[in-house]
């Protein structure tokens, strides 16, 4: 686990090396600190910071999960100096961090990203999922009274 004079370090952007600056993030709960490049507007989340952005949303629902050893990514992790790998979800590229679980978003990522969350976030499938379950037991219940009562009308 980090302490917290690691993560008061300013950090250096992987894509352009300019120093990034901090920006604060309102969630539910503690508030996040995230890094943010003042040239290229790519962002770094430390570990789990990404999770919480996104509402507490599985990222392994919608991430492809292909980290190996021959890594494409060509950038190193500004927090640890470990080696970057890349992540898919759909078509956003995310560097991770193999050493410490950062990740990198480049500028843009995070609003495809929040989409897919919120698109792909189980609440929203399991309600909508509730719904037409009802809706067809209710139809049924329906179409089953009116049999009965075209019985008992003979």
């Amino acid at each position: 686990m980090q302490n917290k004079k690691q993560k008061d370090k300013t950090l250096d952007c992987p894509r352009c090396w300019v120093e990034m600056e901090k920006q604060e993030v309102d969630v539910l709960g503690p508030n996040v600190i995230i890094d943010v490049c003042p040239k290229c507007q790519g962002v770094w989340f430390d570990n789990n910071e990404l999770k919480k952005i996104l509402g507490d949303r599985k990222l392994a629902d919608y991430l492809t999960k292909h980290i190996g050893t021959q890594s494409e990514s060509k950038l190193v992790c500004p927090r640890c100096g470990g080696l970057m790998d890349l992540e898919y979800a759909e078509d956003v590229e995310i560097d991770v961090c193999l050493n410490c679980n950062g990740a990198w978003l480049d500028y843009g990522e995070l609003d495809k990203l929040k989409d897919k969350s919120e698109a792909g976030y189980t609440g929203d499938k399991d309600a909508k999922a509730v719904e037409e379950w009802e809706d067809m037991m209710a139809k049924r219940r329906v179409k089953g009274l009116s049999g009965l009562f075209g019985r008992l009308m003979r």
